[in-house]
């Protein structure tokens, strides 16, 4: 008998509520907060799911371990912290 497996897929968008979303592989800003306020990391090549209606956009959850090892190494590089 064939599993059924979960599908890490969103049913719908975080923002809007709408249900047409489209994957892509985009860059995806962050907004750094605390001493670093005001700065900007671009993370490249991000997989994700936007929305059609609004343009929000949700990485994927390999998207978003992608996104965290980059501004962990961008936070690292403004503090002067090279590894």
């Amino acid at each position: 008998m064939p599993r059924k497996t979960k599908s890490t897929r969103p049913t719908t968008c975080g923002q809007c509520g709408a249900s047409n979303l489209a994957r892509r592989i985009t860059s995806y800003p962050v907004r750094l907060t605390g001493p670093l306020q005001g700065k900007l990391i671009n993370v490249g090549r991000v997989a994700l799911y936007a929305c059609l209606n609004c343009g929000h956009r949700m990485p994927t959850p390999a998207g978003q371990a992608k996104v965290d090892r980059c501004v962990s190494m961008g936070i690292g590089l403004f503090l002067g912290q090279l590894p």
